[in-house]
């Protein structure tokens, strides 16, 4: 797998979290784009080519709660990592509801979380999109 043909979309408020998730994933050859919140994953999204999502949970103008079943209809077959501070979210019901890929309890062990992009993005061809 070529980490440079895949474009992962980071989604989240905390500036300092955003850009360690950004810088490693850069470092690791990932093309990436950032959103600080769900109103931002929806327009880029929009705009953009993207092969995968990390969002975190709660952010301001858009929760993912709310954000991640909108980005569901649109792009079905698009894997989703959820972040969050809140332990317990993979059993929120509307998050399991949109096929969420994995979950992720902050402090995030970032390894574990490159890990498993690594692992979603090499089963998958580079679509550059994901909607159908």
């Amino acid at each position: 797998m070529d980490p440079q043909k895949y474009t992962v979309l980071v989604a989240e408020d905390e500036e300092a979290s955003r850009f360690l998730y950004e810088e490693e994933l850069k470092d690791d050859g990932y093309q990436v784009r950032t959103a600080e919140n769900g109103l931002q994953v929806l327009g880029t999204l929009e705009d953009f080519p993207v092969d995968l999502l990390v969002t975190d949970v709660k952010m301001p103008d858009m929760h993912a709660i709310e954000m991640v079943p909108r980005v569901r209809q649109d792009f079905p077959e698009l894997p989703i990592l959820v972040v969050s501070a809140f332990k317990g979210m993979e059993d929120d019901f509307t998050l399991k509801e949109a096929r969420v890929s994995a979950f992720f309890t902050k402090p995030v062990n970032i390894e574990l979380l490159k890990g498993k992009i690594r692992e979603i993005l090499s089963s998958r061809p580079p679509k550059g999109s994901s909607r159908p």
